[in-house]
């Protein structure tokens, strides 16, 4: 049975696009991968145990000022946000 989808923004799949979550001053950046992205948000594989915060930042160059965005779901090391600017 196929779940239908809520988001109106088709969204395009990526094949392991690097991506760095940044958390906060202190923590700096971690790697992610990016599965897939739309203007609206993206799914996210994350490091096995990595909690994240409701609102944090993705950079998807290195180095880069990152794109705001909030936690919508989790399931393990999948992550769902949406971006907020």
């Amino acid at each position: 049975m196929r779940v239908k989808q809520k988001r109106t923004i088709r969204r395009m799949r990526r094949r392991y696009q690097r991506a760095w979550l940044v958390l906060d001053s202190i923590a700096g950046r971690s790697e992610c991968q990016v599965l897939d992205i739309s203007s609206e948000g993206a799914r996210l594989l994350v490091a096995s145990g990595l909690s994240l915060p409701k609102r944090f930042g993705v950079a998807l160059v290195p180095n880069s000022p990152p794109r705001e965005c909030e936690t919508v779901w989790q399931d393990g090391e999948l992550t769902g946000v949406r971006f907020t600017n």
